[in-house]
């Protein structure tokens, strides 16, 4: 049996979930009367947190499994290695994925009330074992298959957050996002997005993910480095109309633009908003939920073996 290897075109979709695990922090890490987290086991929001997890994370599987996988066979389990495509854009979206969900467990167990160490390790891995079930449904997917790049880089995200929580017991470094247009989506647009309100999710060429380190966590403190101030490496992509490769024709048989595929860097400054103190438990979710977003800067990039400066970047 031949199998369709189309999986390019769902990974976005991943990254969206790791934004809906954001959202969900805000509202646990507003800290309001009722998500104050609990001193001792407190069983009734344990159970809560459970039958939640569970019932939610069952919900989404099987809304994706409606969207991604109704149109193709199910087949024997098998793997697919898809390491090479979006110069690993896609990847950095699963450990994203993986590390806010680890975010999420974590504040809910401790809300609940459990143990530091068992918050960390259960909590921490609740992204990481929700992507594990999409790459189950991959491996039995005749248009897809199970990704060991998938998993690495899945792996790799709650494995930040937990071994951050571990040894320092905050989050120093946080992966960020941001987006700006590009003129690539409009060449396949059934690939990259047909319109401003899908382009963020599908269009890799304008996706830039950040690492962003807080400076006062180190030690580095003075009377002009403020508390939220960050340094943040970014990574991206430009010229990319495909998974893999480039398509030389559209799905009409259009002639397309030869592009140039390659990998970009940048370093820039960056803003913590959760260490921009306030008394609003409203601004404070909104500056939760604005901390997944890496705020424009000037930014020094490289891509091609040369530095280039921008004066803004986002």
């Amino acid at each position: 049996m031949m199998f369709i290897k189309n999986k390019s075109q769902k990974s976005p979709s991943s990254f969206l979930v790791g934004l809906f695990f954001m959202l969900l922090i805000s509202s646990v890490s507003a800290q309001n009367s009722f998500f104050i987290a609990s001193d001792t086991l407190n069983k009734k929001r344990l159970n809560f947190v459970r039958v939640t997890g569970v019932t939610g994370a069952a919900l989404v599987l099987g809304n994706l499994s409606y969207l991604w996988y109704s149109e193709y066979e199910t087949v024997p389990f098998h793997f697919f290695d898809d390491s090479k495509d979006w110069l690993s854009m896609d990847k950095i979206g699963h450990s994203i994925t993986s590390y806010y969900g680890g975010c999420y467990g974590y504040q809910t167990l401790k809300w609940a009330g459990l143990s530091e160490k068992k918050s960390i390790w259960y909590g921490g891995l609740y992204g990481w074992s929700f992507l594990l079930g999409t790459e189950l449904l991959d491996g039995v997917s005749s248009g897809w298959g199970a990704s060991p790049a998938d998993l690495f880089a899945n792996t790799l995200g709650s494995s930040m957050f937990i071994a951050q929580q571990l040894v320092w017991k905050e989050q120093r470094f946080v992966l960020k996002f941001s987006y700006w247009p590009t003129k690539f989506a409009k060449y396949r647009p059934n690939l990259l997005g047909d319109s401003h309100w899908n382009r963020w999710l599908k269009d890799y060429n304008g996706q830039t993910y950040w690492l962003s380190a807080n400076l006062s966590t180190f030690g580095i403190k003075g009377k002009i480095i403020p508390k939220w101030l960050n340094v943040a490496i970014g990574y991206s992509v430009d010229g990319l109309t495909g998974g893999g490769v480039n398509k030389l024709y559209d799905s009409s048989g259009n002639t397309l633009p030869i592009f140039e595929r390659k990998r970009e860097w940048y370093i820039s400054l960056d803003v913590d908003f959760k260490r921009i103190k306030t008394k609003s438990k409203i601004l404070k979710s909104i500056l939760y939920t604005a901390s997944f977003i890496k705020i424009p800067f000037p930014a020094l990039g490289y891509a091609n073996r040369k530095f280039k400066f921008h004066y803004l970047h986002y």
